[in-house]
């Protein structure tokens, strides 16, 4: 019975994809301190120099690559790929739900994640997580480098 279960909940499409929900934005973000006035373009100029390498050398903290509902997190030697499954727009911030696609917690539910996210101008971007805020420069888009 509880093998017929599993299948029924993993066999439901993801509604979000299903109806064409994607990020308000897309590209290659990268993590910075706004105390620094330069910080952003050092970041981005390290992502255009070593790629996605720059984040397992340690010459930045983390890279966030939106694509239409997915969300890859690259974190020193961890990447994590998530899709959004749902997205609320209030107070001038994005709600965005989503759920890990390779990760199952106990009894095989998919693990979810929430946070608020914040388009300050198109290639600056606020995370809050719940304990902290995070701003996110665009360095990357459609392939090519920001500047």
């Amino acid at each position: 019975m509880c093998h017929f279960i599993g299948l029924i909940l993993f066999s439901i499409p993801n509604p979000a994809a299903a109806a064409g929900i994607a990020y308000p934005v897309s590209g290659v973000f990268a993590a910075f301190d706004p105390e620094f006035p330069n910080a952003a373009f050092e970041i981005c100029m390290s992502v255009r120099t070593f790629g996605i390498e720059a984040v397992s050398k340690n010459s930045i903290a983390e890279l966030i690559v939106f694509a239409k509902d997915k969300r890859h997190d690259l974190k020193g030697d961890v990447a994590t790929e998530t899709t959004i499954k749902t997205i609320k727009f209030a107070d001038g911030k994005f709600h965005i739900t989503e759920t890990f696609n390779k990760s199952r917690g106990w009894i095989g539910i998919k693990r979810k994640t929430e946070y608020d996210m914040t388009v300050i101008d198109p290639n600056t971007i606020e995370i809050w997580d719940g304990k902290k805020v995070a701003r996110h420069a665009r360095c990357v888009v459609g392939g090519r480098l920001s500047s």
